[in-house]
């Protein structure tokens, strides 16, 4: 019964740049370059090592016992009737290209990182196992990692590999044909559970390159969320490079005043046509309506997306309206109540809901007292009333009384900030 090769553990930076040589004349072959393998199993299996001879590539399937050889002696013998043209299969990574110093998103830290070696595992059969992303990585290939550990240790400091295994690695690529610098740890599925912000955090790190392919690797829903929470300008460059269709998706999950805000600056014919490819008529209309507001007016800074009753519904009608929509509308703290002409009468918050008569009709209970904007305020007008009142959300009505929506103080602080800011300055 034949022997089993050992397993040894080895990190990439250990092969690259060693010289090869012919195993029977002796002569140069070049220097180890890459590191090809095929992604298959959970774990890449490897096809064999690049070879740089010169400008040429070529690739050697060294065996098992080919591999532990080199790692001893750090030169690599080769049999020259075995060295192939270097081709790439559908399923092949270059390793060097595809992770040597890439970004990848870190889930779990909620972070970008970046690749500084890559272990392998080598034995009968050789597998990538791990990228390791820490600073042990990067002084290993400095030829500083002995130093710095020692110093380490003189201080009582630990220096721990950082290791991600291959299995909570997935590539992502930039383009049908090109694996792409970003590869998603665990993977698009546990991106759903980051908070947007942490997701936000995320985008703003990595390239527009980078942004396009993460933002496509994540559901409509996902996205919308996370785009939220970015800066403006990162939303906007997102948004120029989407395909119509995939980009109406996305806004139909914003906030509709986020999304008219978005396509009031695109480009007049990619906002068309992104408006065209929306789903539903009534949110077409409704973000078209957006876009008609005047910029820094109640009009323009308010969401449509509002929890709105009659008053001769009860409050176990509302709280019922509540339990079904709450999930789909920030301002769910409040129920909005109008007359059967459409009129704003009140509001009335959840916690009034709760401690009310569930069978006692909404225009019974709905105080009089209803502070409002016309669609025309402007942003200090808007400011003084959160400041005066510690208002989450302030109602919008036209000419006529009828609520077209609510502005956010959330949403909308960024636009009122500096004068909020002044306003305070001059009562304090």
């Amino acid at each position: 019964m034949p022997t089993r090769l050992p397993e040894e553990l080895v990190y990439l930076s250990a092969m690259l740049g060693r010289p090869a040589y012919s195993r029977t004349l002796g002569t140069g072959m070049g220097k180890v370059w890459d590191v090809i393998a095929q992604v298959t199993e959970m774990f890449p299996e490897v096809k064999g090592l690049v070879l740089r001879n010169g400008g040429r590539l070529v690739l050697y399937p060294a065996t098992g016992q080919e591999y532990l050889d080199f790692l001893k002696t750090r030169k690599l013998k080769v049999d020259e009737h075995k060295i192939v043209p270097l081709v790439h299969a559908p399923d092949d990574i270059s390793i060097r290209e595809t992770l040597w110093d890439r970004q990848i998103v870190d889930v779990e830290g909620a972070k970008v990182v970046r690749v500084n070696d890559v272990q392998l595992l080598i034995g009968e059969r050789q597998w990538v196992v791990h990228v390791d992303v820490g600073v042990s990585g990067l002084a290993r290939r400095l030829g500083y990692e002995n130093a710095l550990r020692k110093a380490a240790k003189m201080v009582g400091r630990k220096f721990d590999d950082e290791l991600i295994s291959w299995k909570y690695v997935q590539p992502v690529s930039d383009s049908a044909d090109a694996p792409g610098p970003v590869r998603l740890k665990v993977g698009a599925q546990r991106l759903k559970e980051l908070h947007p912000g942490e997701i936000a955090d995320i985008l703003e790190e990595l390239s527009h390159e980078q942004r396009q392919v993460m933002v496509a690797s994540m559901d409509a829903e996902t996205a919308a969320e996370a785009l939220e929470e970015t800066d403006y300008d990162v939303q906007k460059t997102i948004f120029e490079g989407l395909e119509p269709e995939r980009a109406a998706d996305i806004l139909e999950e914003m906030e509709p005043s986020i999304a008219a805000d978005l396509l009031s600056d695109l480009d007049v014919t990619a906002s068309e046509q992104i408006i065209q490819n929306f789903e539903f008529e009534d949110e077409r209309a409704e973000v078209a309506e957006l876009m008609t507001y005047e910029e820094e007016t109640a009009g323009a800074l308010m969401t449509t997306d509002y929890l709105e009753l009659s008053d001769e519904k009860t409050v176990e009608d509302a709280l019922d309206y509540l339990r079904t929509n709450a999930d789909e509308i920030e301002a769910y703290y409040y129920v909005y109540v109008h007359d059967e002409d459409g009129v704003l009468l009140g509001a009335l918050s959840l916690r009034n809901l709760l401690v009310t008569d569930p069978a006692l009709q909404l225009g019974n209970i709905v105080s009089g007292r209803l502070i409002t904007v016309p669609l025309d305020a402007s942003l200090s007008e808007i400011a003084e009333l959160f400041l005066r009142y510690n208002f989450l959300f302030i109602p919008v009505v036209d000419e006529n009384g009828i609520q077209k929506g609510v502005v956010s103080f959330k949403d909308s602080l960024d636009d009122l900030m500096p004068t909020l800011y002044k306003t305070w300055k001059k009562d304090s």
